[in-house]
């Protein structure tokens, strides 16, 4: 499985453009849920230790779905007056691995909420950016692990 640096080293261009659209931002990531269905939820990623990471509420259902089936996609939200999508949007999906609280890459997460988390770091399988030029049809580049 590829790592968010291994997506850099291959496609510098497109993974900045990922990064400004995840970083510091809300994102919406997709689990599956047991009978297969997506669940989709807003999610804070950050980069650490060449990873793309997230979080999720000890408590929360999400955690027993990845430990059944890592499976993810994540998608940049737009800005919301950007109907057009002249922003651009970033979606990247692949696989979701549990990752210690003493992993470096959890020890460079921008915040620490009262509750308990745990954390994830996931892996890069596809990238795919579009953009919409002058307000036209999507062009679409992509990558694949």
């Amino acid at each position: 499985m590829a790592t968010w640096a291994e997506l850099e080293r291959a496609e510098e261009a497109l993974a900045a453009f990922g990064r400004e659209r995840f970083a510091s931002r809300i994102t919406y990531q997709a689990t599956l849920m047991r009978d297969g269905s997506p669940r989709l939820h807003p999610v804070s990623p950050w980069f650490a230790a060449g990873l793309l990471c997230v979080s999720f509420r000890e408590t929360s259902p999400k955690v027993a779905e990845v430990a059944r089936d890592g499976r993810y996609a994540m998608h940049s939200s737009q800005p919301p007056d950007d109907h057009d999508g002249l922003h651009g949007e970033f979606m990247v999906r692949g696989w979701m691995e549990q990752i210690s609280p003493v992993h470096p890459a959890v020890n460079a997460r921008p915040s620490e909420p009262d509750f308990a988390l745990v954390h994830y770091a996931c892996s890069v399988e596809e990238a795919v950016q579009t953009t919409y030029p002058g307000g036209g049809p999507p062009v679409y580049r992509r990558w694949r692990a």
